[in-house]
């Protein structure tokens, strides 16, 4: 689940950022370390309204080029996570409004299970298309970075907390804020329903084989196989929940 602080515009004196150690490797450093900030602000390590650290100490940080930085950062003001101005820097941004008005209202909507399986079944065979239309170097990274670390010997609650995370970077991927913010409400809906239908090795490998076809879709910029791996990985996970009682869910 993401977390947001205050805006940027709401902070007169804002502070500079305090980044953990991370080391990238010789292939894809800008993608990488594009991913790392991104997942930084993300979670809420690095609250909006801060400022990141010059390239400088970035380049000296994390062991890379200036050149490497700019494309990392070029990647996240893309994404709207960041706004660069010559002179004062790097600002971390909070969500556009329209993403949190968007939030607002779900949050106050019913929260039905079979609505919510609804709803992934119609809008994310889209979010798979446009995904593989739009996705950045640093999406792939931290799609294929999830994948890695998923496998069917994981805790179930573990398994289910790489699926969502699947899932919200590849709607992330989209580059449209509001579809984050759906998502997030359906996960929200069914939280309980997913846990249990991770609860065997057999679940957990049906659903991280479903990720590795829409991965592997996104990758070579297919969208119609994208489109089509999700949605048949959408039929498998409501097969699963079929088989889990409602009044758990």
């Amino acid at each position: 689940m993401c977390h947001y602080g205050v805006m940027a515009s709401e902070l007169r004196t804002p502070s500079r950022a305090t980044l953990p150690s991370f080391t990238v490797t010789p292939q894809r450093i800008a993608s990488e370390l594009a991913g790392h900030l991104e997942q930084l602000i993300m979670a809420g390590t690095v609250e909006p309204g801060a400022l990141l650290p010059p390239e400088r100490t970035l380049a000296s940080d994390f062991k890379v080029s200036r050149t490497t930085v700019r494309q990392a950062l070029a990647e996240l003001e893309s994404k709207r996570l960041i706004e660069r101005r010559q002179g004062r820097g790097s600002t971390v941004l909070g969500p556009p409004a329209e993403a949190q008005e968007l939030a607002a209202m779900l949050a106050s909507s019913s929260q039905d299970v079979r609505n919510a399986l609804e709803l992934r079944r119609i809008v994310e065979p889209q979010v798979a298309r446009i995904a593989t239309m739009r996705a950045l170097p640093s999406d792939l990274t931290l799609l294929r970075q999830v994948t890695t670390q998923a496998n069917e010997h994981l805790a179930p609650e573990e398994s289910m907390r790489l699926d969502v995370e699947f899932h919200l970077l590849l709607a992330r991927a989209t580059q449209n804020p509001l579809l984050p913010t759906v998502m997030e409400f359906s996960y929200a809906c069914t939280e309980k329903v997913r846990l249990l239908s991770h609860q065997t090795r057999e679940r957990r490998r049906t659903s991280l084989d479903g990720h590795l076809a829409i991965l592997a879709a996104v990758t070579t910029q297919d969208p119609r196989a994208a489109e089509a791996a999700m949605a048949a990985h959408l039929v498998e996970v409501e097969q699963i929940s079929a088989q889990v009682p409602i009044e758990h869910a």
